[in-house]
């Protein structure tokens, strides 16, 4: 009988843990529940290396929004090969070293065990994604920069004496109506990928590319946890709604809530700007960069300069998680001739300051940009998600094209959206940019035919 149970016993150790997608948990994941549902406190050990630190944080950060830190339960982050804490307890799970390697969460008497190597450690985010707890602070920081970006669009809006900011109002009141009503976020494996590249390098880990340095640098200050993600989202969002302004006519920014409407009546973009990733800063970013591009007034001396500096800047951050907003400073010197050197100035520094991010990251960032295929359904997607749009920019071509003005803004949002257009098809990551530029360019050439 003795024999039997220890072959029983040896059988059981050997059995992977009990698993719950891309996580596994040992002895089950109920332990690790009770353990988030205790009055226990805790303390959050990490590994040596740079990427155990970094998600050590993230380990640290949301379990500090259900626990409070003391010495009541150790929790250890990394592997046995480079944490030397988790190396003197591994005894007491009974399993072996190797496992430790695998993305799991360990429970045993008063220690936690977080485990994984720098390829997979990143999955036990999922063991901490059903802790949703924002914290008031946080909360109350949204709510003041949300006020402030309202008032600050409405107050600049006010200069052109017309209904614009009463539209943008309504805009802000979409979004924030979006807000009370949405549900929690969910992370793709890819967002959660690169946050978890950010917090290594927030950490004194090596960056494989500039956007991950940005994004590590703003992590160093903020608690790298998901609801702030979320409420970030929301931020950007509202910037949104407010940049679509900035690209309406000058005299009629108003229109910039049509933009708006046209560009989320795309279930696509919808779902696209809704998910937790890179798609809306990249169109925020982008649409920064042409509301600077067509708004900065021309000014002699230092003041140009200056301009013309925090174009470049902009620009350059857009080309962080689109680089075809590159293209943006040789459209403006195709579309506004009367400036040559502001042109010249804005494309050297532009290009010159992308080449030296190259230069530094080297270029396999940019791999799912350049990776061109063409995608046969892009044309009915773009008709059955931007058909709006496409109507309204069709009844302007056609009503009147010749005395449409094919030099200023307007100019430079064609050349741009055309660029987009052919692009597109050939790379996927485009799409979502090109249902804004298409609503944009709807918009301002429906304008210059009541215009003219």
């Amino acid at each position: 009988m003795r024999k039997v149970s220890a072959v029983l016993l040896l059988l059981l150790l050997l059995l992977p843990p009990v698993s719950a997608g891309g996580v596994s948990y040992y002895p089950d994941k109920a332990s690790f529940e009770e353990f988030l549902q205790s009055n226990t406190t805790y303390q959050v050990v990490p590994g040596e290396d740079a990427w155990a630190r970094g998600w050590a944080r993230y380990v640290d950060a949301k379990l500090g929004e259900v626990l409070e830190h003391g010495n009541g339960t150790t929790v250890l982050v990394g592997n046995v090969y480079e944490n030397p804490e988790m190396r003197l307890l591994w005894n007491l799970t009974g399993l072996p070293e190797s496992f430790s390697l695998s993305p799991m969460v360990v429970v045993v008497n008063d220690t936690v065990f977080i485990t994984g190597a720098e390829d997979n450690i990143y999955l036990t985010h999922e063991a901490f994604s059903e802790i949703w707890a924002p914290t008031k602070e946080a909360l109350t920081v949204f709510a003041v920069l949300a006020l402030a970006i309202i008032i600050l669009v409405v107050l600049s809006l006010r200069k052109g004496r017309d209904y614009s900011p009463r539209f943008f109002i309504l805009a802000a009141s979409l979004v924030l109506s979006w807000f009370f009503v949405s549900n929690e976020p969910s992370l793709s494996e890819n967002s959660v990928n690169f946050l978890f590249e950010a917090l290594t390098v927030s950490s004194g880990g090596a960056s494989s590319s500039p956007l991950a340095t940005l994004v590590g640098g703003i992590l160093s200050v903020i608690p790298p946890v998901d609801e702030n993600l979320w409420l970030v989202h929301w931020l950007l969002l509202l910037s949104m709604a407010g940049l679509f302004f900035y690209v309406a006519p000058r005299h009629e920014r108003g229109l910039g809530f049509v933009a708006l409407g046209l560009a989320l009546s795309s279930p696509v973009f919808r779902s696209e700007v809704c998910a937790l990733g890179s798609v809306l800063p990249g169109v925020v970013l982008m649409l920064l960069a042409l509301a600077l591009a067509m708004n900065l007034p021309v000014t002699p001396g230092m003041g140009r300069t200056v301009q013309v500096l925090v174009l470049s800047f902009a620009t350059l951050v857009a080309s962080l998680v689109n680089p075809y907003a590159l293209l943006f400073p040789l459209f403006l010197a195709l579309t506004y001739p009367g400036r040559k050197s502001m042109n010249y100035l804005y494309l050297v520094l532009t290009w010159a300051g992308f080449g030296a991010l190259v230069r530094v990251y080297g270029s396999d960032w940019l791999a799912s940009w350049t990776s061109f295929q063409f995608n046969v359904g892009f044309f009915e997607g773009i008709v059955s998600q931007s058909f709006l749009s496409l109507v309204v920019l069709l009844y302007a071509l056609a009503a009147s094209f010749r005395k449409i003005r094919w030099k200023g803004p307007t100019a430079f949002i064609t050349l741009s959206t055309l660029a987009f257009f052919l692009m597109a098809p050939f790379v996927e990551g485009l799409f979502p940019y090109v249902l804004v530029l298409i609503s944009v360019l709807a918009v301002r050439l429906v304008h210059s035919v009541i215009q003219t």
